[in-house]
């Protein structure tokens, strides 16, 4: 379980890619801004800058006189009260082949396809504590192991963008789905859970968030994922 407070700290997974053709994969995943028309440097923003905007919009909202004020509990929200997750169906899956510019089901290595979304929000204190759980369902292709008894891993890169109400994009991380086969698995699924903690208005409510969630693709993968 993946435990993130975007506005104290961020912190990249650490993608250990144990297999080989994964190595390729991560590291071409910026292909997919380019194929939006922007690069990663390009969108990516600086969590640490986020954090400190987040720390000066809370020094804003105290003064002295509630310097001292006792820390309220927190106050769990009605699901429709959470800022509304986009996923956009052409980043709901990633698939790897022997060739990604010849994909075929004789040469697929492995897919794995984000299943479901599930969101719970708290209020505590000025902020918004957002639970994220994300159902990730993975199967191998033909190609998956070399030989007999491999117990293939695989990270999956995705990312979480936190927009504005006006499309701007507030924070931005890159995550990984794990998986670990045993020798006889073709087939697994996975849950993370992220955190994500956001300042409310001024006036106490909660701003019009959104949060998109995707794979973080290539461009041969993303042209893959728009024939189907």
């Amino acid at each position: 379980m993946l435990d993130i407070v975007l506005s104290i700290y961020s912190r990249l997974p650490n993608l250990v890619l144990m297999n080989y053709r994964l190595l390729s994969m991560v590291a071409a995943s910026s292909l997919l801004l380019s194929a939006c028309g922007s690069t990663l440097e390009g969108i990516q923003r600086d969590f640490g800058n986020f954090a400190t905007s987040i720390d000066e919009k809370v020094g804003d909202m105290k003064s002295s006189d509630n310097a001292a004020k006792p820390a309220e509990a927190p106050v769990t929200l009605a699901g429709d009260a959470c800022p509304s997750i986009m996923v956009d169906p052409q980043l709901d899956s990633m698939s790897e082949f022997e060739d990604m510019e010849n994909p075929s089901k004789e040469t697929e290595i492995s897919t794995v396809h984000l299943m479901s979304t599930k969101s719970e929000c708290t209020l505590d204190g000025e902020f918004l504590t957002m639970r994220i759980d994300l159902s990730f369902d993975g199967q191998l292709g033909p190609k998956a192991r070399r030989k007999n008894g491999d117990r293939p891993f695989f990270a999956y890169p995705y990312f979480i963008a936190v927009m504005d109400s006006e499309g701007n994009e507030l924070a931005r991380e890159l995550f990984a789905a794990s998986f670990t086969y045993t020798a006889e698995e073709d087939h697994m699924s996975v849950v993370d859970t992220i955190r994500q903690k956001l300042p409310l208005n001024d006036d106490g409510t909660v701003p019009a968030y959104q949060v998109q969630i995707g794979f973080q693709l290539t461009e041969d993968q993303l042209f893959y994922n728009s024939s189907l």
